[in-house]
Formats: structure tokens, C-alpha cells, sequence
């Protein structure tokens, strides 16, 4: 079993390639974006964690003042610690991190919710919660107990992916990032498929 740095840093390393550089697309409602953290976020967090820079402002300077090593820090505390996702299944905490970052730590968590549904067979969380409540983690370390960690990861992409449909669908001026997401989706299952075989995980 891996320990969860090992879990972090594996994950880590697949969001880098996903959310490297700089980004300033019209139709990205977070706005200019360095290295995976956007304005909107920036100013989200309050100038005594955005105001990167230390002008008294947060700005699009901030955004390009951001360096890999500041948005690794900005992403550790907001998308693995301060959820729980080291609560989680080794697999489940992977496919949770990336789906954080990309769209934030309440629809991940509500999407994984949506997974074990999927994965039980019946609806076992009926009131979707925007966090890994008791319940979820109940579910996803019985489903990981019972050796259908895999399953579960499984189930999980495929409810991201139809959370995807459904938001380029309902918002046209997203459709444009679909085969990106759904790009990005696939190579996290070929990476939970790997680290299953490295870690000896069900």
C-alpha cells in the first residue's frame, strides 16, 4: 500500500501535465489562468493567500507572478488537505485531485457521490453533499475493502464524464473545452490502471 505523499505526488504529477502554463481563453469563466490557478480563485482565496505579488492587490500580475512550486502549495491545501482526500482510497483520492482541481472540490466530491451510487447499484447517498462527508468515505473504504477500489474508480470517470456532457450541453460557450476534458478523463483511467498494477490494488 502506498503511503499518501506517494498518493499525492503521483497525483500531482498528472494535474502538472493538464494545468501547466499559461491560459487566457474568453470562455473560461475562472478567468486568466498560470499554471492551473485562476484569477477567480486567486481572488477567492483573500489577499492575504492571492495577493501573490504582495502589492495589496489581486490582479492579473498575481496570476502571472504564480510559479509551479506556488501553485503546487495552493493546490496541496485546497484540493488534497482541506477536503480529506487523504481519507480516501488510494484510486479514489487520484481520480478526486484532478477532478478538484479542474472543477472544484464540491462538484469532485458530488460526482464521487453520483460513482458510489453507480458502483452499489442502488442509491445509497441520496442528498449529494459539495464534501467527502462520513458517509461517501464509509462507502468508497467498503467498496475498497470488498476489492472493488477499481470498480468504484471506474464508475467515478464515467459519472465525470457525463457531468461533462451534460455541462457543454447545458452551456454552449463551455462545449468548446469538451474533448479536452474528456482527453483528460481518459488519461487519468490509464493512469488509475497503472497505479493499480504498481500498488496491487483491486
Amino acid at each position: 500500500m502506498p503511503t499518501y505523499d506517494q498518493v499525492f505526488e503521483a497525483a500531482h504529477t498528472h494535474v502538472v501535465k493538464w494545468e501547466g502554463g499559461f491560459f487566457d481563453h474568453p470562455n473560461d469563466p475562472g478567468g486568466v489562468t498560470n499554471h492551473g490557478v485562476s484569477l477567480m480563485f486567486l481572488k477567492g482565496l483573500g489577499l492575504l493567500e492571492g495577493d501573490i505579488n504582495g502589492d495589496g492587490e489581486i490582479d492579473r500580475k498575481d496570476v502571472l507572478a504564480i510559479t509551479k512550486d506556488t501553485a503546487r502549495g495552493i493546490f496541496r491545501r485546497h484540493f488534497w488537505d482541506k477536503p480529506g482526500a487523504e481519507y480516501l482510497p488510494p484510486l479514489l483520492a487520484v481520480a478526486f485531485y484532478d477532478l478538484a482541481v479542474n472543477a472544484g472540490t464540491g462538484r469532485a466530491a458530488i460526482v464521487l457521490q453520483q460513482g458510489v451510487n453507480a458502483a452499489m447499484g442502488c442509491t445509497v447517498i441520496g442528498n449529494y453533499a459539495g464534501n467527502l462527508s462520513p458517509l461517501t468515505r464509509r462507502y468508497t473504504s467498503e467498496l475498497a475493502a470488498a476489492g472493488r477500489q477499481r470498480n468504484l474508480a471506474d464508475e467515478y470517470l464515467k459519472a465525470r464524464e457525463g457531468w461533462y456532457r451534460r455541462l457543454a450541453a447545458a452551456k454552449p460557450t463551455s462545449a468548446v473545452f469538451l474533448k479536452g476534458w474528456l482527453n483528460r478523463t481518459n488519461a487519468c483511467r490509464t493512469l488509475l490502471s497503472t497505479l493499480a498494477a504498481t500498488w496491487r490494488l483491486q
